[in-house]
């Protein structure tokens, strides 16, 4: 009775242990990139696809390994139904028999954002419960979408406003201009003359105690020196300027515009 119970767990030993190689040799196959260029792999084994819901931004390559049997992946038609299956693109990888070290099927890079239907069209192995999907996702690309623009990105899916336009404000090497037709940063082509003609500025309250605004009818960068030309306030080209001076000294202050032109205010 003793040598039964020997046999018997010996037996019971030696098939435990040929599981857990046979597992593991799996399992470590599936971990070592079988399909090559691969970005994520699906393992077929028995009637199944894991994993069987495949979520994956556009432009991913999936690869699918076979652990067992023979199978295949058919995104053409259902293979219970023989309805199609109309995915954004037509996908489908040959039949290919599989082992324990994982043979690989083949990939496909999904590019259309969408979901992707497929079955095994192996004998009954849809019908058993072989079928998955892959949910594409469509790939965000913040930029400017605003095909007028000169900073105008075709590859950008959502827009950031950080477009920029023909007589927008720019700054090259230090050197703050405006955007020219040619999408170039550049000083203004007009005159000084036509700068004092178009460029209306408005200040107020003036005399100030706390808040001072600065209104203007276009963009353009702003300085503010004080009584011995010394600079207390600089901004870059705005159309409105917004100062708190309640703690600046009484007395007379100067703003001079992108164009040259000056404006008086005093702070009491």
């Amino acid at each position: 009775m003793n040598h039964f119970t020997v046999s018997i767990s010996s037996k019971m030993n030696v098939v435990f242990a040929a599981l857990v190689l046979l597992f593991s040799s799996s399992s470590m196959s599936f971990g070592q990139d079988i399909c090559p260029g691969a970005d994520v792999e699906v393992a077929t084994q028995s009637f199944s696809y894991s994993p069987a819901t495949l979520v994956v931004d556009a432009g991913t390559t999936v690869g699918w390994v076979n652990f067992g049997g023979t199978h295949d992946v058919n995104g053409i038609a259902s293979s219970i139904t023989g309805a199609a299956y109309n995915n954004p693109e037509s996908f489908s990888l040959g039949a290919m028999s599989g082992n324990a070290s994982g043979v690989c099927l083949g990939t496909f890079i999904f590019t259309v954002p969408g979901v992707y239907n497929y079955d095994c069209s192996i004998g009954s192995h849809a019908a058993n419960g072989m079928v998955a999907a892959v949910s594409v996702a469509a790939l965000v690309v913040l930029g400017c979408t605003d095909s007028s623009a000169c900073n105008y990105d075709q590859t950008a899916t959502d827009d950031d406003d950080s477009c920029l336009f023909v007589g927008d404000a720019c700054e090259d090497c230090n050197t703050i201009g405006v955007i020219q037709e040619d999408c170039s940063c550049g000083e203004e082509s007009t005159s000084v003359a036509d700068e004092l003609e178009a460029l209306s500025v408005l200040i107020f309250p003036n005399p100030v105690t706390a808040t001072l605004t600065i209104n203007l009818n276009k963009k353009s960068t702003l300085q503010v020196f004080d009584a011995l030309g010394k600079l207390v306030e600089e901004t870059g080209a705005v159309a409105s300027w917004v100062l708190n001076v309640s703690d600046w000294e009484k007395g007379l202050y100067t703003v001079q515009t992108q164009a040259g032109t000056t404006h008086k205010f005093i702070v009491e």
